[in-house]
């Protein structure tokens, strides 16, 4: 039997938990890179928590992982000022095209036909918005975006299971400054 060509997809990932279940939905069909871009989770410490159980989950996938840690003035001059909205709000929004445009961008680099995020695996946030912002990224690049709904199936759930089978650290906020509060 010969082996399947799967085509290549870059997956922005937020954090190791999240990221479990959406690689491991994707592995069967899709040649799997990981992105690690998030100028929005503070402090500095939780960044370096959630980079290495990002690093951890690329070991136990044999997965390849990206890393970028730009942006992060620039994140903030667009979240600053919506600092007060609530979770899943207009911030939220912002945030999930700013990472969403800069994966786009790396797909294109790294010659990836689709990207994707795991940031739909988790019930805390806007998974309409989040693919929304996806399809409206993809305009401006060559890879075409992948729509999808890693809450299916019991997503989440499985993503905390696979998590502490992998003794990934978890954190217990979205990330940034301002969820934080």
């Amino acid at each position: 039997m010969v082996d399947k060509i799967k085509p290549k997809l870059l997956l922005h990932i937020c954090c190791g938990p999240c990221a479990t279940w959406a690689a491991k939905c994707l592995l069967d069909d899709y040649e799997v890179m990981l992105f690690f871009y998030n100028p929005n989770i503070w402090p500095v410490e939780e960044w370096l928590k959630r980079l290495a159980a990002a690093q951890q989950l690329a070991e136990v996938y044999n997965l390849p992982l990206l890393v970028d840690n730009s942006g992060v003035d620039d994140w903030l001059a667009i979240a600053e000022p919506l600092a007060d909205e609530p979770e899943k709000g207009r911030r939220c929004w912002q945030c999930y095209e700013w990472r969403l445009r800069q994966t786009a961008q790396r797909a294109d680099q790294e010659q990836c036909l689709y990207f994707a995020t795991s940031l739909t695996v988790s019930p805390y946030k806007d998974r309409t918005a989040i693919n929304k912002a996806g399809q409206r990224v993809a305009e401006a690049v060559a890879a075409q975006y992948l729509s999808t709904d890693f809450q299916q199936n019991n997503g989440y759930q499985r993503s905390i299971e696979l998590s502490k089978q992998y003794g990934l650290y978890r954190q217990k906020y979205c990330g940034c400054q301002f969820s934080r509060q």
